[in-house]
């Protein structure tokens, strides 16, 4: 049998059952174990089937078409310890293989010796806003982006715009230039985490849930999705976390572990999806490299990209989001 016939094997399987194991193939197919991990990890990669345990799998659904489900008629999901600990750093990879080249093909023109920020005060000044601005509208924010322009650059505040609101810009502001001028001092850290989430929260939330991993529960708005609610088992997971972080050696797919598992752990009582997408920047800070501002996503794409993290651990819209946004953003500063 060779390995078109084994592939289409393997989803006919899958047809029929819920979830198959390696195990499961091997009993009918009389073929080397190492043959059939690599058909699995090829599908993987493909996006047709998906890790829910070590070595077993089940067949991808159409996070857009499962979507299309009102929430409340969705079933009920709850914290997946397995997306995590699935995640082996450099051998998983969120990324297929065509979007990691597409992604090094955009830099390829660039001296990432050079302090890409520091060294051009305009780019720094329009990033400043684009961050700003892309990441506020997300979160129902009323400034539009001259608004927000005006707010930067000038420090007047819009007319008839909420105190809140004018705060969040401002945040966002001030994060973005902690994270540009102190980006070496900055680890992948449970204290970095802290700083960015406290930039962003200061004088929108009361100042006791500053500095703290949740201890309540939380609910998501609009989604079948609950987040742990044991304080302990949340401080273990984003411990997991930090560490497969640092282990992590592409700038691009630590940006976009970062943007997944914030949201999905819900380490903070609020600001969890902003601190993600702020701190999501700070790999490729790092690296010299332009950031990702978001600021051609539609608030629906977004959502939908949040909620199928949440409710199926499938991050392909997610990281659609990234690699499209990303090329935008290299025509734009570079």
């Amino acid at each position: 049998m060779n390995k078109q016939e084994r592939i289409h094997f393997i989803l006919a399987l899958l047809e029929q059952k819920e979830t198959i194991k390696v195990s499961d193939i091997l009993e009918v197919l009389k073929i080397d174990r190492t043959t059939v991990y690599r058909d699995f990890k090829e599908l993987e990669r493909q996006n047709e089937i998906q890790e829910v345990w070590k070595w077993i799998y089940k067949k991808k659904l159409n996070p857009l078409n499962y979507l299309q489900t009102p929430f409340f008629q969705r079933a009920k999901k709850w914290y997946n310890f397995g997306f995590l600990a699935n995640y082996k750093p450099n051998e998983t990879f969120f990324f297929t293989p065509n979007q990691q080249k597409i992604l090094e093909n955009s830099i390829s023109n660039i001296d990432i010796h050079t302090n890409f920020y520091l060294n051009n005060k305009r780019l720094l000044e329009i990033t400043l806003i684009d961050l700003s601005f892309a990441s506020s509208y997300l979160e129902w924010n009323t400034y539009d982006y001259l608004d927000t322009e005006i707010l930067i650059k000038y420090h007047e505040i819009a007319k008839q715009k909420s105190q809140d609101d004018t705060q969040m810009i401002l945040n966002h502001k001030k994060c973005i230039e902690y994270m540009v001028f102190y980006k070496k001092e900055l680890l992948f850290s449970k204290q970095t985490f802290f700083e960015i989430h406290t930039l962003l929260w200061d004088w929108l939330l009361p100042k006791e849930n500053l500095w703290i991993i949740r201890n309540k529960i939380v609910e998501i708005w609009a989604s079948s999705y609950s987040p742990l609610d044991n304080k302990f088992q949340l401080e273990e997971q984003f411990e997991i976390f930090l560490h497969k972080l640092n282990q992590i050696k592409n700038p691009f797919e630590q940006s976009l572990f970062i943007l997944v598992f914030i949201p999905y752990f819900q380490v903070f009582l609020d600001i969890n999806k902003r601190t993600s997408r702020m701190s999501a920047n700070l790999p490729l800070l790092k690296n010299n490299l332009p950031l990702i501002s978001l600021l051609a996503v539609e608030k629906r794409t977004y959502i939908n990209a949040i909620l199928s993290v949440y409710e199926l651990g499938d991050v392909s819209l997610m990281r659609d989001l990234f690699v499209e946004n990303y090329l935008l953003n290299m025509k734009r500063y570079i």
